[in-house]
């Protein structure tokens, strides 16, 4: 019969052996295993020295990364009084590597002029290599942990060295204690081509490539601390990224441990964003074949460049910057903006359609002559040329407020003055408007001209079509006086076009009533066939009577 062990049958000993083992194999395997020495001697002298001590001197390099345990070095005043501990290496560090030790007084905050009396010495096999060096000398790296009360002191060995010392006292005793909390080796670092930050675009890889020192190996890591290295070789190639990561490169002589610190080298991502664009400026008047606009973006982003281009890929690069000022033609006209950064673009440029209206023709006033009696009203009336474009009436030769818009006529209010108004025509699309406004004036007289059964306002009008036309003295033909006459001219074979005047009276008519008109062809006899041209008609106000003849 097969008998099945389990944890549980194991007696409480060997249980709690067997946890141990679980416990050490688990501490090995997660966290990072750094060189440090394996072994000590210590020793003091002087003369008439009373309480020199080295208390827990394998404390020193217990492997405790929290630097909560130490060896204390304590000295005493007399003559020559020193205590010193000699730390073995694991292995020979090479010119070039680094010493690190953790050093304090337990005093608080670290006084580092005291460390003038306290040196290190790098020993091969027991023999000095150099010079001892005081802690507080610039030859040495040192810096404050969080705290202040923890001193990282680095020293660079400059030949083959397997034993540090570190000794408290000599000649002067001012320091009476040192901690040493930890010492630990570190390699000499790699040169990482392209430099420890590195920036690639985003949804690409990267090749990472260091070159270690002599006698140096190199693994890759995700983190400062893991143990699996993502591979041991002196280059890496990353995932696809689309986001920040940071590498760390270990280093190591002999199997089994590593340096002190990790190189980080970072990978940064670029990923550009597809810029927006201002509206402004994309739909414009233009007052002749091409016209010049500016196009911006929306809230650039430093560090960013914004290419333009007249295609959505590849081509040329119009311009770079923030801003773009093109010029047009009268039409649409397409641009594309794309964010770079580096070599970095955004995923698409975005896309700018400039819409450039022409600026219509300045309106033709068809009114060209107005006189009216103070109290009255006049209709004015204008044409524009152009596809859709319309009119619009104001009391301004610029700015204001519009009268009356989209309308080729317009009816004064009653007026007790003389009045210009002006007259603007306005394209179909992009809200043009004519380089000016054409004014139209509106005289007003505060007495009849003639007499009660004449005539006193007139209104001189040509249809769009009468180019050539035109109106002299207008007001002649309201004045009371039969000797003077207004002229209205048309070209000799026009088609279509006319010239009118409309006279009011202050008396309206009745049925039956006779309305005596004077006219005279100047410079000859009437030509009796002219008057075939020539039509009357009469208006009760607006409104038209039929009797046109």
């Amino acid at each position: 019969m097969k008998k099945i062990f389990t944890f549980c049958n194991l007696i409480p000993k060997k249980r709690l052996f067997g946890l141990l083992f679980l416990f050490l194999l688990c501490t090995n395997a997660f966290s990072q295993t750094v060189c440090r020495p394996v072994s000590q001697t210590n020793s003091q002298g002087g003369l008439l020295c009373v309480g020199l001590d080295i208390d827990s001197p394998a404390s020193a390099y217990d492997n405790d990364a929290g630097l909560t345990t130490y060896a204390t070095l304590t000295n005493a005043v007399g003559v020559g009084c020193f205590v010193q501990e000699t730390l073995t290496l694991n292995q020979t560090a090479k010119a070039g590597d680094q010493i690190v030790l953790y050093l304090g007084t337990g005093n608080g905050l670290l006084d580092v002029g005291l460390l003038s009396n306290a040196t290190i010495q790098a020993k091969l096999s027991g023999t000095n290599v150099g010079p001892s060096v005081a802690l507080n000398s610039p030859l040495l790296n040192l810096s404050l942990l969080s705290g202040n009360s923890i001193a990282a002191v680095r020293f660079t060995v400059t030949a083959d060295t397997n034993q540090i010392q570190v000794q408290v006292g000599g000649l002067l005793s001012l320091l009476v204690s040192l901690r040493i909390y930890d010492v630990r080796l570190d390699f000499a670092k790699p040169t990482v081509s392209g430099g420890l930050s590195q920036t690639i675009c985003s949804g690409n890889f990267t090749t990472l490539t260091a070159t270690p020192a002599a006698g140096t190996s190199l693994s890759w890591y995700s983190s400062a601390t893991s143990t699996t290295p993502l591979i041991t070789a002196n280059s890496y190639q990353t995932p696809v990224l689309t986001t920040a990561t940071t590498y760390y490169i270990g280093v190591t002589r002999a199997a089994g441990c590593e340096g002190s610190e990790r190189v980080p080298v970072v990978v940064n991502v670029s990923n550009p964003v597809a810029p927006v664009i201002s509206t402004v400026g994309t739909a414009i008047c233009s007052t002749g074949a091409t016209q010049q606009t500016t196009l911006s973006v929306i809230n650039p982003i430093p560090g960013t460049t914004y290419n333009w281009y007249s295609v959505n890929s590849g081509g040329t690069i119009l311009a770079s910057g923030d801003t773009y000022a093109p010029t047009v033609p009268v039409g649409t006209t397409n641009f594309f903006v794309e964010a770079a950064i580096g070599s970095c673009v955004s995923p698409a440029r975005t896309q700018v359609a400039v819409t450039s209206n022409p600026v219509p023709a300045l309106p033709t006033v068809l009114t060209q002559s107005v006189t009216i009696q103070s109290g009255q009203n006049a209709t004015l009336s204008a044409v524009a040329s152009g596809a859709g474009v319309t009119l619009n009436w104001y009391d301004v030769a610029t700015g204001g407020t519009a009268l009356l818009t989209n309308s080729a006529t317009f009816t004064t209010p009653i007026l007790v003055a003389t009045k210009t108004y002006y007259v603007e025509a306005q394209s179909a699309t992009g809200g043009c408007v004519s380089s000016s406004r054409v004014p139209v004036t509106v005289t007003v007289v505060n007495n009849p001209l003639g007499t009660c059964l004449e005539a006193n306002s007139q209104q001189t009008n040509f249809n769009g079509l009468c180019l050539l036309c035109g109106s002299t003295n207008p007001n002649n033909s309201v004045d009371g006086n039969p000797a003077t006459a207004a002229r209205l001219t048309i070209p000799v074979g026009l088609i279509n076009g006319y010239a009118q005047q409309t006279l009011q009276f202050n008396n309206p008519g009745r049925a039956g009533d006779i309305v005596d008109v004077e006219l005279e062809v100047p410079g000859g006899i009437l030509d009796l066939s002219v008057l075939n041209y020539i039509s009357l008609a009469t208006y009760n106000g607006a409104t038209f009577n039929n009797d046109r003849v």
